[in-house]
């Protein structure tokens, strides 16, 4: 990579203006060149130069910070002194304190998720949220989200069920379309130039660079023309649902079945083990709809409905009777 490349690359990086899949791709790139086979491979003058560039960086993000940094004790070392100190102290954050220096860059570590046609893969968020990525798609999104937005980019087909946070909305990235919500199940297509958007429940703001921005309520539709740059919405039919959500644990409408038979099914849509304690959960039957209800919300529905207590521990809950507690 040239000097020029590199630095545009950076500052692009440092000032937010790179895509999820880009900053990805730098993070990526910058554990590569920290690891010390890489970098032994490296000539004495790139190396120094290498080096010499990280450290520039780290200095003017460490003291406008924290002041973290004295500053007379860069101004008054000699300049070989300041390479030996930029090699120690960079090798020292790399090696030693590397969730610190990330914490310190405010670098956010992404993943990326596709999968292949045919085949639909779900992937649950740090925030509860559930993707169910469709064929021959990719999602790249943050490990943890952090700051006032919950940003995802989308290149193909999804079916999202957002977590509900109204100070913290969801935004998605899809082409030039941005969809934005706060908690809401809604499918989206880009495919042929359109870049469609179905809404099952709840709210959703769709904006584009080029075009007027529009409200979707429940069952209703949008449709984006890459190529006459408008968003239309449309009619979105009630038999259309059962076709976005095939192949999904989306719907939980239960009809008289078993707590077994509920249990197991939350247990397999949100990724957690439960174990059931009740004395009396033989006898008991079931009809509700959990359908677009998180974790929480569906075990605080069912055991209220039914007189249980439930403790929820990371990724297992514990359901008793309620005189159990007492």
């Amino acid at each position: 990579m040239q000097d020029k490349e590199f630095d545009k690359l950076i500052d692009q990086y440092l000032n937010g203006q790179l895509s999820m899949e880009e900053k990805f791709k730098v993070e990526e790139w910058l554990k590569h060149i920290a690891d010390e086979r890489a970098f032994d491979a490296l000539t004495d003058v790139e190396k120094n130069d290498s080096q010499k560039r990280t450290y520039d960086e780290l200095m003017n993000r460490i003291e406008p910070a924290n002041n973290r940094v004295s500053s007379f004790f860069i101004i008054n070392m000699r300049p070989w002194l300041k390479i030996a100190s930029c090699i120690a102290l960079v090798g020292i954050l790399l090696f030693a304190f590397n969730n610190q220096l990330k914490e310190l860059f405010n670098i956010h570590q992404y993943a990326s998720v596709s999968n292949s046609t045919g085949h639909i893969t779900k992937s649950i968020l740090s925030d509860g949220s559930i993707v169910w990525l469709k064929g021959n798609s990719k999602l790249t999104y943050p490990l943890k989200f952090k700051g006032d937005l919950r940003n995802v980019d989308l290149d193909g087909e999804a079916l999202f069920e957002v977590a509900k946070d109204p100070k913290h909305p969801f935004v998605i990235h899809c082409g030039v379309l941005t969809t934005r919500v706060l908690g809401t199940s809604f499918n989206i297509k880009h495919v042929n130039s359109k870049i469609e958007v179905n809404v099952l429940t709840g709210r959703v703001f769709l904006s584009s660079a080029n075009a007027g921005a529009i409200i979707l309520l429940p069952h209703q539709k949008a449709v984006y023309s890459e190529q006459k740059k408008i968003i239309t919405k449309v009619a979105h039919p009630i038999l259309e649902v059962a076709s976005l959500t095939k192949g999904t644990e989306y719907d939980m409408f239960f009809n008289d079945a078993t707590i077994e038979e509920v249990l197991q099914r939350v247990e397999k849509k949100f990724e957690v083990k439960i174990t059931c304690k009740t004395s009396r959960s033989s006898n008991i039957r079931i009809t509700a709809d959990f359908t677009d209800q998180s974790l929480t919300n569906t075990m605080n529905m069912m055991c209220e409905a039914l007189n249980l207590d439930f403790k929820m521990s990371e990724r297992s809950v514990t359901v008793t009777d309620k005189t159990k507690l007492n």
